[in-house]
């Protein structure tokens, strides 16, 4: 029987047409995938993906770095500016006492300008014996208007005379002996009025004081 050469070319055409079809099959199915292939199916780089992880590592890692400077940067911001507001107000609050001490003092000013005129008035009067009286009673007018005066911002006078001798408030520079045991450790006498504005002292009353001892009564 002779061989048909025809016929073995068409054979060995099958056969590789039939490799060529299986090895298209085995790759379809259940043979090792083309990695491209699966990158194709999936939308998806293995070598992207297998640096993704890394990758996303670095950029959290960064974002946290620029996070803190960037919070840090607005509480710079934010120290500063509050710095300023402080700043500002406390050179308003200052120039605002000042303003008000100054007002004060035109006020007092102002008040005591009457009494000074009434002053110069009475150093202008004659020295006449016979005005002995008025220039006393002139005196004492303006004593009391300058008390007045004073008294309108807040001054008050101590005159603890009969009280009980407060340090304090009062200064004593006598001390007189009494058989009076009740009248031990008050005031006798007011040696000079003492001031106040307030709590503030402006000056201590200087006073006698009595002082218990029983061998007075003898």
């Amino acid at each position: 029987m002779s061989e048909d050469p025809h016929g073995q070319e068409d054979a060995e055409t099958a056969f590789a047409d039939g490799e060529d079809i299986e090895l298209e099959t085995e790759g379809e199915d259940g043979g090792e995938s083309d990695p491209r292939a699966a990158e194709a199916a999936t939308g998806r780089d293995p070598d992207v993906a297998a640096e993704t992880p890394g990758h996303v590592d670095e950029v959290a890692v960064r974002e946290e770095a620029l996070g803190p400077e960037e919070e840090l940067e607005q509480l710079r911001d934010r120290h500063l500016r509050l710095a300023a507001e402080f700043d500002n107000y406390r050179r308003r609050t200052r120039r605002e006492i000042l303003e008000a001490g100054e007002a004060a003092r035109a006020d007092l000013a102002r008040r005591l300008l009457e009494i000074v005129d009434d002053l110069l008035r009475v150093s202008d009067m004659p020295c006449d014996p016979e005005a002995h009286e008025a220039l006393h009673q002139g005196v004492g007018l303006i004593a009391r208007k300058l008390l007045k005066a004073l008294g309108d911002v807040g001054m008050e006078i101590i005159d603890p005379a009969g009280e009980r001798f407060d340090p304090n408030y009062h200064e004593a520079l006598v001390v007189t002996a009494t058989d009076d045991p009740e009248a031990d450790e008050t005031v006798s006498q007011v040696l000079l009025t003492g001031y106040r504005i307030g709590d503030r002292l402006l000056r201590p009353a200087q006073v006698a004081v009595f002082r218990y001892e029983p061998e007075a009564e003898s």
